[in-house]
């Protein structure tokens, strides 16, 4: 369809350009397409095709993620450096960083009460893309007999945007205070950069208390609906209902609750 009240047959632009798909349509071929038109009346048709071409180029194939890509987890860029000047910076916070992620800290209380025997989950963008070499956290207060941690990584649902299948996790002992890594995961985890991801984390042995390093649940943002205007109840987690002291393969959207916790923080190195 000719644009409004133009002539309809495009003698360069559309002529230059027909036997390309908008994915493979480059800059190049734009500005060498352009450069002969003059900026004068008799080719302002012209003009307004190559402008036209040239943000279809964009909205599919490059510089935005757009039509030819479906929707769901994975358009949006966490644009964070991928190379570091010394080698103590190797470890992302993953839930210090947006959109859903803040960097004050507090310490979480893996209650006695038999509600905490649960799943819980939270989302976050991967930073970088690469495997997981490492996944860590940090027991503040030990556990008083065996009690490991599990933490999962989940792939998301496209169409909910909820957490899908677990790919891989971490199992740390609660039994000490101390960072504690796992540089052996169950599966290898690779992650795509700007891609959100879930992580789900129980623990082994029921009503058995232990204290993370956290972030601190007033300031980050909700993850899950509330049913209160009040800033204490905007959710930080979900909670899975049907699902005591394992990680599902696969978890459904519909058995989980909000829950308003402080999220464990969760360091990972990838590579």
């Amino acid at each position: 369809m000719p644009l409004p009240d133009a002539n309809k047959k495009s003698p360069r632009v559309y002529t230059n350009l027909q036997n390309l798909d908008l994915d493979n349509v480059t800059f190049a071929n734009i500005q060498s397409t352009g450069n002969p038109i003059a900026v004068e009346e008799m080719n302002e048709d012209e003009m307004r095709r190559l402008v036209l071409v040239n943000l279809a180029r964009l909205v599919t194939a490059g510089e935005w993620t757009g039509l030819l890509e479906a929707g769901g987890g994975g358009d949006w860029n966490v644009n964070l450096p991928e190379d570091f000047g010394a080698s103590g910076y190797v470890r992302y916070v993953i839930n210090s960083y947006p959109p859903y992620g803040i960097g004050t800290t507090a310490t979480e209380l893996w209650s006695t009460s038999n509600n905490m025997d649960k799943v819980f989950f939270w989302p976050f963008m991967a930073p970088e893309s690469g495997d997981v070499a490492e996944m860590g956290i940090e027991i503040t207060s030990a556990s008083s007999e065996a009690n490991d941690i599990k933490v999962g990584i989940y792939s998301t649902v496209a169409a909910s945007g909820g957490p899908d299948t677990l790919l891989g996790y971490g199992q740390f002992d609660s039994e000490s205070v101390a960072a504690v890594y796992d540089t052996s995961l169950s599966e290898t985890v690779t992650l795509v950069k700007g891609t959100q991801y879930w992580i789900g984390l129980t623990r082994s042995t029921a009503e058995i208390a232990c204290t993370f390093r956290a972030i601190q649940l007033f300031y980050g943002p909700a993850v899950a609906p509330s049913d209160s205007p009040n800033v204490n109840g905007n959710s930080r987690m979900w909670r899975l209902s049907n699902s005591d002291l394992t990680l599902p393969s696969s978890p459904t959207l519909t058995d989980m609750y909000p829950n308003n916790l402080n999220q464990p923080a969760i360091s990972l190195k990838i590579t």
